[in-house]
């Protein structure tokens, strides 16, 4: 002011009278004071008009809430609900508002809902109010009991604290759990019905493959022992031996492509027609070539099977064997040492009709062994993804003093589950290890 005063008489001059003076003032105090008036009432109104959007907003959005939204007070009055807790409960503003919120509960929850607000306020240790959703329980105007997830927060206007509870209906959501309950459930008791099928399957298929060594202790000439550890509860590798008559024994170890169930029956399938051919030709490479027939005949999916398949002469020591597109034996009837036998080039059985096989033959001597395995054994993997291997496998053999056909056998298990560190095993382990002993071994 004291400015403004100084400014004036500096424009004018002094040359205003008294009167004059006041009466500038009072019209530059009048013109400032108007635009000053003006521009609150345009600001006011600015605020006034955002006020009422966002209460429009708010309003709007309370409105078309999901949930129900209440308002209490610290007596626990109802003062005020949105359309969704009408919806809920079944209840009309003028029904519920003025109301005590312990009508929305049912026992034994509504007689204690005073006694939980005011011990609250008495000692502000929160058991709902500020916590995270609690699932409680709601009651509808028609009496009926359901699920609620509740959240209430407090807020204080004036010393004055006000409760606002916000719903929601767990009763689709309960209901929409149940059946996932009783899916699972039968989920489960499909799978438990399945593994117990699958147990029983792997039983079935061991009762097919001999498993009762000595398989014939009356022959001291040879002495013969097999082991199958499938990669699921059942396999697609077999192996087979038996006396095609009183002089030849018979074996065979097998691989169907692919794992469990449908492997597992089309090895049935080969067992059941390789004994069957075994009555009519004694020549392995025929046996083969007639059984590839009739896997293609008869087989309508494409599964395929490698198989080596040999006979022995218990008399002479002669071994002769031909191979489908199987991995070669070991044996150390050749050289004196473990190598793998030579194989001729083949084809997998059940590929393609009319395939011509080749049989060869090796003379074992007595403690001559001839062992037979299919490639779960060398392409078992360990934790770096390395494979057991043929040079593995062979150096066994190699550095073993005893070959006896069981234990050498456990050797290259207990060798191969070393290697893999227990790594789970991705493929059926199948060997089988012949050792001949001679014709005259037991004479004396």
């Amino acid at each position: 002011m004291v400015s403004y005063e100084f400014l004036k008489e500096i424009y004018f001059q002094g040359r205003l009278s008294l009167w004059q003076s006041h009466g500038i003032t009072i019209i530059v105090t009048a013109i400032f004071s108007t635009l000053a008036a003006f521009l609150t009432i345009r600001l006011a109104n600015g605020l006034m008009k955002e006020s009422q959007q966002a209460h429009l907003k708010l309003t709007s959005v309370n409105k078309y809430l999901f949930d129900a939204v209440i308002l209490i007070n610290e007596r626990g009055i109802i003062e005020t609900i949105n359309p969704a807790t009408e919806k809920m409960f079944g209840y009309s503003p003028k029904e519920l508002i003025g109301c005590n919120i312990a009508i929305l509960m049912p026992e034994p929850f509504s007689s204690a809902h005073d006694s939980y607000l005011h011990n609250f306020l008495t000692t502000r240790i929160p058991k709902i109010i500020g916590k995270t959703r609690r699932e409680v329980l709601g009651k509808r105007a028609n009496g009926d009991i359901f699920p609620i997830d509740l959240v209430v927060s407090e807020m204080v206007s004036n010393g004055r604290s006000e409760f606002i509870g916000i719903i929601r209906d767990m009763t689709d959501y309960k209901r929409a759990d149940l059946e996932m309950t009783k899916l699972r459930q039968i989920e489960q008791q499909r799978l438990d019905d399945l593994n117990h099928e699958l147990e029983i399957a792997a039983r079935v298929q061991k009762n097919m493959l001999p498993t009762d060594f000595p398989l014939y202790p009356q022959c001291k000439e040879f002495d013969v022992f097999a082991s199958m550890v499938p990669a699921k509860q059942v396999g697609g590798d077999f192996y087979d031996a038996f006396l095609m008559n009183e002089n030849t024994l018979f074996v065979a170890i097998g691989d169907v492509s692919g794992k469990g169930v449908s492997a597992a029956l089309h090895m049935a399938q080969c067992m059941a027609h390789l004994r069957m051919l075994s009555l009519h030709e004694s020549q392995p490479h025929k046996i083969l070539r007639r059984l590839n027939n009739l896997l293609c005949e008869h087989s309508s999916y494409d599964m395929f099977i490698s198989l080596c398949c040999g006979t022995l002469n218990i008399q002479t020591g002669e071994f002769v064997y031909s191979n489908a597109g199987h991995n070669p034996p070991l044996t150390n009837a050749i050289n004196g040492c473990f190598e793998f036998m030579p194989v001729p080039k083949s084809i997998v059985l059940g590929y393609m009709k009319d395939i011509k096989y080749k049989s060869l033959s090796v003379q074992l001597n007595p403690s001559d062994t001839v062992f037979l395995y299919t490639d779960g054994v060398t392409e078992a993997e360990n934790q770096q993804q390395d494979l057991f291997s043929d040079e593995r496998l062979l150096n066994i053999f190699l550095t073993s003093e005893d070959v006896s056909v069981q234990k050498i056998i456990k050797r290259v298990s207990t060798e191969i589950d070393r290697f893999t560190e227990g790594n789970e095993q991705s493929d059926d382990i199948t060997m089988l290890s012949l050792q001949y002993l001679g014709s005259n071994y037991f004479a004396n």
